[in-house]
C-alpha cells in the first residue's frame, strides 16, 4: 500500500468521479484507476460500487477511507515538520572550554536566543580535550574548543584569535615585574607560576611554544588550579603570576585589579574553533546555532 494509491483512491472518494480526481491530481484518468485497482487488489476488496448512476464507497471503501484521510493528513504534517527551517522547542547542548565557556559564549548565546527563543540550551564547561572527546562519541552535537584535538571524523573552524598574555598582582612584591614593558621567560623563574590542569588547551599551548624554545613546563614552580576564575582571584590576592588568555582578565584590568605584560621570544596566539562531527545530522537548532556563530564571529562578533 503505497502513499500515492492513497492519494488517488481519497481523491476519487472525495470528488466520486475518476475523471475528476484524475484532473485534480494532474494524472490520466487510466492511472488513477490503475492505482485504485492495485488497491483493491492488494486488500482482495472492491473499495467502490461502480454499478450505480454516482460511483459510491463499498463498506470497506469507507474504512479505509477514514484511515487513508488520517495516514495522509499524518505524512503532511510530518513532512511540514521535519522540512520547517524554523527552529523549534527543542533542548541544545553545547559543550565549551573555560575561556569560550565563560568569556566568548554567554553573549553569543544571548543574541542566539533573542532571535530563536524556543531553543532550551544548556553549557557544559569542560576542558579541550574532553569537548572534543564528547563531540566524537556524540554526546553533544558541537563544542567550542582552544585546541585542535586530532581524533578521526572531527571538523575545526577558526571562530576568533585569542593572545595570551602574563598576568601580574599589582603588588610591592612584584615590582621587578610590574616595572618592564615586556617580559621573558627568565623573568618568570622566580615566581610561582598558576596554571591550569592538563588537557586544558591554555596549559597546552604554553607547552608546545615551550617546546620549541628548549624549556619544559616543570622547569616553573607550578601551581594547578582547575578553572580561571580562581586563577585571577589567587593571583589578584599575590598567590603567584599566571600566563592566561587577555579576555580572561578584560574585567580585572579595567579595575587595574591586575596588570599583563606580552611575553617576548615566544608566540602566545591561538584561535578558538568550532568543533563537530563531520557524520552527525544536526537538529534544527543545532544547524541554527552553527551559522549564527559562524557568523556573529566572522563579523567581528557584531550582529
Amino acid at each position: 500500500m503505497e502513499f500515492y494509491q492513497l492519494e488517488a483512491f481519497v481523491m476519487v472518494a472525495a470528488l466520486r468521479s475518476f475523471s475528476r480526481a484524475a484532473e485534480h491530481l494532474y494524472l490520466s484518468q487510466p492511472t488513477i484507476s490503475s492505482h485504485v485497482k492495485a488497491l483493491e487488489k492488494e486488500l482482495d476488496t472492491p473499495l467502490f460500487d461502480r454499478g450505480k448512476s454516482e460511483l459510491m464507497l463499498t463498506q470497506a471503501g469507507e474504512i479505509l477511507y477514514r484511515y487513508a484521510r488520517d495516514m495522509l493528513d499524518m505524512r503532511t504534517n510530518a513532512l511540514k515538520e521535519l522540512n520547517s527551517e524554523k527552529v523549534k522547542d527543542e533542548h541544545l547542548e553545547i559543550a565549551a572550554s573555560s575561556v569560550p565557556c565563560q568569556y566568548l559564549l554567554p553573549e553569543t548565546l544571548t543574541l542566539f536566543l533573542q532571535q530563536y527563543g524556543p531553543v532550551n540550551i544548556r553549557l557544559y564547561q569542560k576542558n579541550s580535550r574532553t569537548v572534543c572527546e564528547e563531540v566524537f562519541r556524540y554526546n553533544y552535537p558541537l563544542g567550542v574548543v582552544g585546541e585542535k584535538i586530532k581524533i578521526p571524523q572531527l571538523k575545526y573552524e577558526p571562530l576568533v584569535e585569542d593572545k595570551m598574555v602574563v598576568a601580574i598582582p599589582q603588588l610591592p612584591a612584584y615590582a621587578d615585574l610590574l616595572a618592564k614593558e615586556e617580559l621573558t621567560l627568565q623573568d618568570l623563574a622566580n615566581y610561582k607560576l598558576l596554571l591550569r590542569e592538563e588537557g586544558s588547551g591554555t596549559r597546552s599551548l604554553l607547552e608546545q611554544e615551550l617546546q620549541q624554545v628548549g624549556l619544559s613546563i616543570n622547569s616553573f614552580q607550578l601551581q594547578i588550579f582547575d578553572n580561571q576564575e580562581t586563577i585571577k582571584q589567587a593571583v589578584r590576592r599575590g598567590l603567584g603570576i599566571t600566563i592566561i588568555s587577555r579576555l580572561v582578565v578584560e574585567d580585572y584590568l579595567q579595575f587595574n585589579m591586575l596588570a599583563v605584560r606580552p611575553l617576548r621570544n615566544i608566540q602566545l596566539k591561538r584561535n578558538f574553533y568550532l568543533v563537530t562531527h563531520a557524520k552527525r545530522i544536526q537538529t534544527p537548532a543545532a544547524k541554527a546555532f552553527i551559522t549564527f556563530i559562524r557568523t556573529y564571529f566572522s563579523s567581528g562578533g557584531q550582529q
